[in-house]
C-alpha cells in the first residue's frame, strides 16, 4: 500500500558498510613486483588478485562501521587481529570480488537513476521527512567520497544485492514441515506438579573434613587465583579538553550568515488520503480500474462536500491500511518524497484544498491538504545554541591536536607517575582493581578504555615490575589512555583454608540434591501404580512457547509423553537439583493463529534464505576460482563476519 510503501523504505545494510577510507595505491620496489601485480596476493578470485593493502582497507572499514554504531564510538580494535577475524574479512572480499565476477560475465547493472532514487529515499539522509542534502554531504565529507564516487559504488551494491536476493528470496519452505513445527510449538499440556526442594534435606546432609579436603585435592584447578593486577589509568580525548573562553556575538552571528545555506528548511505539506486500488481478482483489468476509479470519484464527491468527513471515510475506505487507521494522515512531506501524479496534486493545491481522484502506481486517491510548512530560514536566536556547541566542540578538537603529542611524551618520559599528566591537562585519576589479563568485564564503565591493548601493556614486564606508565594508546577515534600497574598479584593457588566454605556450600547442596532426586523418584514410583493428587499444585497450562516459569528440563518431561498415555505422571530435576512430579493431565491443541504462523512461515524462510545465500557465496567463490595464496588466511572456524 501507498502508506506502507513509504514508511519501508530502508536504508540497505551495506550503506552502513560503504567504503570510508581512500585506497592506497601499492607501488612495487622491485622489477618482479612491477611486471607481476599479483606476486603479494593474499588470495585469487577469477584470476584476479587480493591485495594486502585491499584487506588493510576492508578491515579499516568494519572497525569504522563499529565506531559508528556504538554510541561512544569505543571498540577493542583488537578483535579483528586473530586468525578467524583475518579469515572472515578474507572471506568477505572474496564473496564480493566473486559476486562481481558474477555480474560482470553476465551484463548486470543498476541504473543511475535508479541509485539515485535510492539514496533520496534513504532514512539516514531525512531530516524533518524528507530528503536532506546537508546530511548527504556531511555523509560523504565524513568518508572522503565525491557524490559521483558514492552513487557509482551504491550502483555496484544494488547490483550485488538484486543478484543474491534472486537466489534468497526464492526459497519455499514446505507446507507440511511449517505445521509439524506450528503444530510443536502450539501444543499445550495441562499440568500439576509436586517439588522436592533440596533444601528440605538439608538437615540429613553431613559433609566430613576429608571430603572436603579430598575434593580441594581432586579439583585444584577449579581453586586457582588468576594473576591480578589493581591499575590507575587517565583519558585524554576532546571532551576532557577544557575551555574557557567563548565565542562573542558578532563571530556566532559572522558563522551563520556564513553558514545560511545550512539553515535551510524547504517547503513541506501535510496531507491526507483515501486510496482505491483496482480489484486484483478481477479479470478484466480495465473494467476494475474504471470500477476503482468511479468508487473514488463517489468518495471524492462526498468529502468535498462533507469535509468534515474525511477521516472518518478514509478509515473506512482506504486500502492504504498504513495512514486509514490514522484518517488517512501522512504527516508532513517535502518534494520528492512522494510518487509524481500525487506530489503534483499536492503542491498545486492550497490548504484546505480537496482534490482527486488522482492516479499512480498504486492506484485512485482523494487528497485533502491540510497544513503547509512554507520554505524559510532558520532565525539566529534559534541555531545560536547549536552555533555555540558547534564552536566549543571545534575548540576542543583543536586542544585535543595540539596536546596529543605532549600528552604520549609526558607518560614516556615520566613514566613513573600519571600525576604529571593528570596536573596539566587537567584529567580524571581513575582506579580499577582486580584486572586480569582476561581484561575488564564488558558491562564496567573501564571497558571501552582498557582494551585488549592496553591489557597486554599492563602485564608487560616493564609495567608489572617497574610500575611504569603504558604508552598512550588510542583506544578509539581521538582517544587516548596510558594506565599503570599500582599493585600486583601473581597467579596462585588459593588455600584450603580460603575456600572450605565454598567447597561445604557446593558438597551439601550436591547430597541435598541426591536425596531429593532419590525421594522424587521414589514418589513417582508409588504415584505411577496408585493416583494420588494429595500435595500437588494448581493446573497450569504449559508449552515449548510458554513454560510457565517451570524449568526446560520439566518442560521437555512434560511435552514428551505421549499424547495417548496421558494421563501419566513423569519427573525431572532441574539444574538448582529441586525435583518435580508433573501430572500430565492432558494434551491440548489451540485452534492455529495465523499471525503467529505467518511469524513461523516468515522465521523459517528467513533461516533457510540465510543458508542459501551462504551456499550460493560458497559456490560463486568455487565457480571462479577462489584461491588462498597465503596459508595465514587459510583459517576454517567460523565465518562470523561474513
Amino acid at each position: 500500500m501507498f502508506q506502507t510503501f513509504r514508511n519501508q523504505k530502508r536504508i540497505w545494510a551495506l550503506l552502513a558498510m560503504v567504503l570510508v577510507i581512500p585506497a592506497f595505491v601499492f607501488i612495487g620496489i622491485n622489477g618482479y613486483s612491477r611486471l607481476n601485480p599479483d606476486a603479494n596476493a593474499i588470495a585469487k578470485v577469477d584470476g584476479k588478485g587480493i591485495q594486502p593493502e585491499e584487506f588493510d582497507q576492508t578491515k579499516r572499514e568494519y572497525i569504522e562501521n563499529m565506531r559508528r554504531q556504538q554510541q561512544s564510538g569505543t571498540i577493542d580494535t583488537s578483535i579483528f587481529d586473530t586468525p578467524e577475524a583475518n579469515a572472515a574479512i578474507l572471506q568477505t572480499i572474496a564473496t564480493k570480488r566473486a559476486l562481481q565476477a558474477q555480474l560482470n560475465h553476465n551484463f548486470m547493472n543498476i541504473g543511475e537513476a535508479d541509485a539515485i532514487a535510492y539514496i533520496k529515499a534513504a532514512q539516514i539522509f531525512q531530516k524533518d521527512g524528507k530528503f536532506s542534502p546537508e546530511l548527504y554531504e556531511n555523509y560523504l565529507a565524513a568518508r572522503g567520497k565525491s557524490d559521483q564516487q558514492f552513487v557509482f559504488e551504491l550502483r555496484t551494491d544494488l547490483a550485488r544485492e538484486m543478484l543474491v536476493n534472486s537466489v534468497s528470496h526464492t526459497v519455499m519452505m514446505p507446507k507440511k514441515t511449517l505445521e509439524l513445527l506450528n503444530n510443536i510449538l502450539r501444543e499445550e499440556r495441562e499440568v500439576r506438579t509436586m517439588s522436592f526442594d533440596p533444601a528440605s534435606y538439608m538437615k540429613d546432609v553431613k559433609v566430613t573434613e576429608q571430603e572436603m579436603q579430598k575434593f580441594y585435592e581432586d579439583n585444584k584447578k577449579q581453586f586457582q587465583a588468576p594473576e591480578t593486577i589493581d591499575i590507575e589509568y587517565v583519558v585524554m580525548s576532546p571532551k576532557t579538553m577544557k575551555i574557557t573562553a567563548q565565542p562573542s556575538e558578532d563571530e556566532l552571528k559572522q558563522f551563520y550568515e556564513q553558514n545560511k545555506a545550512k539553515y535551510n528548511e524547504t517547503e513541506t505539506r501535510r496531507a491526507s488520503h483515501i486510496l482505491i486500488t483496482p480489484k486484483l481478482t478481477e479479470k478484466d483489468a480495465a473494467k476494475a480500474d474504471e470500477e476503482a476509479k468511479a468508487k473514488a470519484q463517489k468518495l471524492f464527491e462526498e468529502v468535498k462536500a462533507h469535509p468534515e468527513k474525511f477521516a472518518e471515510l478514509a478509515k473506512s475506505n482506504s486500502e492504504d491500511s498504513g495512514s486509514a487507521a490514522h484518517g488517512g494522515d501522512l504527516d508532513y512531506f517535502a518534494k520528492g518524497q512522494m510518487v509524481e501524479p500525487f506530489e503534483k496534486a499536492v503542491f498545486a493545491a492550497n490548504k484546505g484544498d480537496i482534490v482527486g481522484p488522482i492516479k499512480s502506481e498504486f492506484g485512485y486517491h482523494v487528497i485533502h491538504v491540510t497544513d503547509i510548512h512554507g520554505a524559510r530560514t532558520k532565525s539566529f536566536e534559534e541555531v545560536k545554541p547549536e552555533i555555540i556547541a558547534l564552536w566549543q566542540n571545534q575548540q576542543r578538537q583543536g586542544l585535543f591536536a595540539e596536546n596529543a603529542d605532549n600528552f604520549t611524551n609526558m607518560v614516556y618520559e615520566q613514566s613513573d607517575s600519571l600525576a604529571p599528566v593528570v596536573e596539566k591537562f587537567g584529567l580524571q585519576l581513575h582506579k580499577l582493581d582486580g584486572v586480569t589479563a582476561a581484561g575488564v568485564p564488558a558491562g564496567s564503565d573501564a571497558a571501552e578504555f582498557i582494551n585488549k591493548r592496553v591489557i597486554e601493556d599492563l602485564f608487560a614486564p616493564d609495567s608489572l615490575q617497574d610500575k611504569r606508565n603504558t604508552q598512550a594508546t588510542e583506544v578509539a577515534l581521538n582517544t587516548l589512555v596510558s594506565a599503570r600497574v599500582t599493585k600486583h598479584i601473581a597467579a596462585h593457588l588459593r588455600t584450603f583454608a580460603e575456600v572450605k566454605d565454598q567447597i561445604k556450600d557446593f558438597l551439601e547442596l550436591r547430597q541435598a540434591s541426591e536425596l531429593a532426586k532419590k525421594a522424587g523418584e521414589e514418589k513417582l514410583k508409588q504415584l505411577r501404580a496408585k493416583t494420588d493428587l494429595a500435595g500437588f499444585g494448581k493446573t497450569l497450562t504449559v508449552s515449548r512457547m510458554d513454560p510457565k516459569a517451570q524449568p526446560i528440563a520439566l518442560v521437555q518431561a512434560e511435552m514428551e509423553v505421549p499424547a495417548k498415555s496421558l494421563p501419566a505422571f513423569t519427573g525431572a530435576q532441574a539444574a538448582d537439583g529441586t525435583y518435580f512430579i508433573s501430572y500430565v493431565e492432558k494434551n491440548i491443541m489451540p485452534k492455529s493463529d495465523d499471525e503467529q504462523y505467518s511469524e513461523l512461515r516468515a522465521s523459517a524462510i528467513r533461516a533457510a534464505s540465510q543458508a542459501d545465500e551462504l551456499a550460493y557465496y560458497d559456490a560463486l567463490k568455487q565457480l571462479y576460482h577462489m584461491e588462498i595464496l597465503k596459508k595465514e588466511f587459510d583459517y576454517h572456524g567460523p565465518k562470523a563476519l561474513q
